[in-house]
């Protein structure tokens, strides 16, 4: 065993859970000004810092080995944070509202007034459901979350157009419930006449099992090329026989973040015949070149976006939100850059943040007031 490893071990084996009994300390406490107080248990730490999005916070000691530090008041919505003990990271061993991306995250949420659309309301509620299909594509079976709205009724003559919701690179297909609280999104837009009906189904966008360490040059290629074969030939078959949803092209829309937004653009693109709108949030945009040097042959891959009258412009919508602090923020400029050179209708929107789901969750709602307004 690795020294770090022992340091960890040791470090973790320090950190005092309460008794379920007594519930000795709360962790995260929010205040009625929006500001968190964070705390931990531990009798050997000689150091504790709590690290809130980009924001370090110095904790200190106090009675019963319990460190605690408050932050200055913290915008409604999300906040993601960690504790560095003595060097290690760790998360916070008191709270069960954990981001599961590939290293974990403690989760606060700081309620809105009025209250968020991503906040539990008194209204009706849908079913979030997570099932197993049949994939001839990848080889074997796989996951799929699917949210139907309030009083959806399988033996009901009515019919719901379809939202397909990809994740990022390191999460899974629970994410957009975990964390993006998307059916929630979804009931309170429906409660306030601002949506109509429809059911979003959330897939694992991993049919090339994601690498560790150094990636494959080739790996989102490949990936994308199975998920898009995945997408179009499986898990749509398998909507369309399991739920009352509309299959003609003006109901069907295919949506991302990130890893996930670059799966919209390039299922969406290839697929015209199948979805009337494509939305790619923060997105792993196609390249044509990366620092001078040819990647991708987009005309060959994308016929869809060039010509003299481009077949993307039968999307009725083609939405690229990014934040003005993003990594992918270069990228998504050059990439809209060609749409406006070859004619192809979009909507760019540069918003305030980085790559982050407090963006993610706006831009859901967002996207779905375009997509499922009401008639």
């Amino acid at each position: 065993m690795s020294k770090s490893s022992i340091t960890a071990i040791l470090v973790l084996a320090a950190i005092t859970m309460p008794d379920a009994a007594s519930q000795e300390f709360r962790s995260p406490e929010v205040h009625a000004d929006g500001s968190v107080t964070l705390r931990l248990k531990s009798g050997s730490a000689k150091n504790v810092v709590a690290s809130i999005g980009s924001t370090s916070l110095e904790m200190s000691k106090g009675e019963k080995d319990v460190w605690s530090g408050t932050t200055s008041p913290l915008a409604p919505g999300i906040h993601d944070y960690s504790f560095d003990v003595d060097g290690t990271r760790m998360i916070d061993p008191v709270n069960r509202n954990v981001k599961k991306w590939f290293t974990l995250a403690s989760m606060i949420e700081v309620p809105g007034i009025p209250a968020l659309l991503t906040e539990f309301q008194d209204v009706p509620h849908g079913v979030v459901q997570r099932l197993i299909y049949p994939s001839k594509s990848v080889g074997h079976s796989r996951p799929v979350i699917v949210y139907t709205p309030p009083e959806y009724t399988p033996t009901s003559d009515e019919t719901y157009p379809l939202v397909i919701l990809m994740h990022g690179f390191g999460d899974d297909e629970s994410a957009w419930t975990d964390v993006g609280r998307v059916h929630l999104v979804a009931d309170n837009l429906l409660a306030a006449g601002r949506i109509k009906r429809c059911i979003i189904a959330m897939p694992y966008g991993h049919p090339v099992p994601p690498p560790f360490g150094e990636r494959p040059q080739d790996y989102f290629v490949r990936n994308n090329d199975l998920y898009e074969q995945d997408i179009t030939n499986d898990l749509l078959l398998f909507l369309e026989s399991k739920f009352k949803v509309r299959t003609d092209v003006a109901n069907r829309s295919i949506v991302g973040l990130s890893m996930g937004g670059g799966h919209a653009i390039d299922t969406g693109l290839k697929n015209i015949d199948k979805f009337s709108s494509i939305g790619a949030f923060s997105a792993a945009a196609p390249e044509a070149e990366k620092d001078g040097v040819p990647k991708e042959d987009l005309p060959a891959k994308y016929p869809a976006m060039f010509g003299p009258n481009p077949s993307a412009n039968q999307l009725k919508h083609f939405f690229i939100p990014i934040g003005d602090r993003d990594f992918l923020l270069e990228r998504n400029q050059k990439f809209v850059a060609i749409l406006k050179e070859q004619g192809v209708q979009h909507e760019f929107k540069r918003t305030i943040g980085g790559h982050e789901w407090k963006l993610w969750r706006e831009y859901a709602a967002e996207f779905l007031q375009m997509v499922v307004a009401p008639e």
